[in-house]
């Protein structure tokens, strides 16, 4: 967890002084081409994955991890939702500046919280613990 925590720190220097058009790193994985259909296939991938965890945290109530399985929903929901605000950026049909990022946040922020609170629970059920 350490090094993954040290390897984002030594983005930070490429993060600042990226600015506009300059690019510290640049590399293409796919063509130019490929990422309208790869942009298609996520958003339509990200809401099926959206009603799914929707429709398990509805047969998880009650469950031991309801909590998580609800978190998780949310989770996947705004996961859809920032793909849906990227295929219309993408598609050059909207343009919300700064959307993007908070969804990522937000995103990011839900997951963290979900994976810790979970990790706790889990702990106190197999060990005893109060971690």
């Amino acid at each position: 967890m350490k090094r993954l925590a040290i390897f984002a720190l030594l983005l930070v220097p490429a993060a600042v002084y990226a600015k506009g058009d300059m690019h510290v790193y640049n590399v293409s994985i796919i063509p130019e081409s490929a990422e309208n259909v790869l942009e298609l296939i996520n958003l339509i991938v990200s809401i099926f994955a959206a009603a799914f965890a929707v429709k398990l945290a509805a047969l998880s109530q009650g469950g031991q991890l309801e909590r998580t399985w609800n978190k998780l929903a949310v989770v996947a929901v705004v996961f859809a939702v920032m793909e849906v605000f990227a295929a219309l950026k993408g598609y050059g049909l909207v343009k919300i500046g700064g959307l993007g990022d908070i969804l990522e946040f937000v995103l990011a922020v839900l997951l963290a919280a979900t994976f810790y609170t979970t990790r706790k629970q889990l702990l106190r059920q197999t060990l005893g613990s109060k971690e």
